[in-house]
């Protein structure tokens, strides 16, 4: 992880995206545990950073497949509703979505801007939590 991370300081998007993935196949061998041994979960990080080079399809994707693995995973679930909003998707399926989001999310104490706190947003305006749309614009 951290030869991907250092990939991304430098500008090279693919191949730490590469590094990722070989490391992602690491990280779901692990045995489950709480706290999870690894903090920041690959899929998360994956995300957002193929967010910020507006490579939406395929963040979408990988939200997808964390929410298989973890259904109900805030974090996921945010990312997921950015990059249908990004491609303008279905607004059923968004807003169904941010329902879902704005339910697990209702008690937590961190507004978040993005799915992992490795790749922050810039929010224009962030009203993930209620039903109006949001635009969230990334460095």
């Amino acid at each position: 992880m951290i030869k991907g991370e250092l990939l991304i300081a430098e500008g090279k998007l693919d191949p730490r995206l590469e590094e990722l993935r070989a490391t992602l196949t690491l990280e779901d061998a692990l045995k489950y545990d709480e706290p999870p041994p690894w903090m920041i979960p690959l899929r998360h990080t994956i995300g957002a950073n193929l967010m910020h080079a507006g490579r939406f399809a395929e963040a979408e994707q990988v939200y997808r497949d964390d929410l298989k693995r973890l259904p109900e995973n805030g974090w996921s679930l945010f990312g997921l509703s950015q990059a249908l909003a990004a491609q303008e998707k279905d607004g059923a399926e968004l807003e169904a979505t941010r329902a879902r989001f704005n339910k697990v999310w209702a008690k937590a104490d961190v507004k978040i801007t993005s799915s992992c706190l490795c790749r922050p947003a810039t929010v224009e305006r962030c009203k993930f939590n209620s039903s109006q749309s949001s635009r969230v614009l990334f460095d």
